[in-house]
């Protein structure tokens, strides 16, 4: 491989088609997209991509722009596990996770893309994986929906050939969070897999609460219902209520993995 030669970053304001709530953000009107463009003596290129709920691209942008582009031009583009592992550490004083991590990933990404182009291979081959099929579900930031309109959300998603499904949590008592998982059940029936998430929006005794009263509508688990650090609390939940939990999309190195597992 060559040396890199340029980082160059842009970017985008991503509007939504209508304003979308969840439990713990608000009102969600627009994505961000940093785009990372890093290219090598031999002209190679490769494209990386982070994106946020609509807050903190300018920041993202900017530590790729004055703290990551010149550290990593003149290194060598194949060593892509060393750059990352360099990056982490020159920004590791100011930035663990967080708005870091979303800068690292996109110039990761980035050399990646060149490291999977050279090969001729696609990234799940090149990151270890054995195959290139996985089960999927569909969801969506579904909250302030009516329950028609959550309803027919998820008839979309059935119609699709969709065999999961998943909808927010996170009305105003949870009795009204309850109604819409029942209607929802009794949409889908027993045998679609049915998903909840609540955004890290209860409190660890809230969640037993409800994963206590949602118990006889099988759902087949319970997502961020606290909130991402407490990883104890999660243990809680699961030993008090026996539901299984789902978690890690704020979790964002190895460190906070390792910690979540332990």
């Amino acid at each position: 491989m060559s040396k890199i030669t340029s980082v160059t970053t842009d970017l985008y304001n991503v509007p939504l088609a209508e304003v979308l709530f969840d439990a713990k953000h608000g009102a969600h009107t627009h994505f961000e997209l940093i785009v990372s463009t890093v290219t090598l003596e031999t002209g190679e290129t490769g494209t990386g991509y982070t994106y946020t709920g609509g807050r903190g691209g300018y920041a993202i942008k900017a530590l790729i722009d004055h703290d990551l582009k010149g550290f990593v031009e003149g290194r060598d583009g194949a060593e892509v596990e060393a750059i990352y592992e360099a990056m982490q550490w020159h920004i590791h004083y100011v930035g663990r996770g967080g708005i870091a991590s979303f800068a690292i990933s996109a110039v990761d990404i980035a050399l990646w893309d060149i490291r999977c182009r050279t090969a001729g291979q696609p990234l799940w081959k090149m990151a270890g994986g054995v195959g290139n099929r996985c089960n999927a579900y569909c969801g969506g930031i579904d909250l302030d929906y009516s329950i028609d309109k959550l309803l027919s959300s998820v008839e979309g998603y059935l119609a699709m050939g969709a065999n999961g499904v998943k909808i927010k949590l996170g009305q105003p008592t949870m009795a009204e969070d309850i109604e819409r998982i029942a209607a929802v059940r009794e949409l889908i029936g027993p045998d679609v897999t049915f998903m909840v998430d609540a955004n890290y929006s209860l409190s660890v005794d809230q969640s037993i609460e409800y994963a206590n009263a949602f118990e006889p509508y099988d759902i087949f688990w319970f997502e961020e219902p606290t909130i991402p650090d407490d990883y104890a609390g999660y243990a809680r939940i699961h030993d008090a209520a026996g539901v299984d939990l789902a978690m890690g999309e704020n979790l964002h190195t190895i460190h906070e993995f390792e910690y979540a597992f332990d």
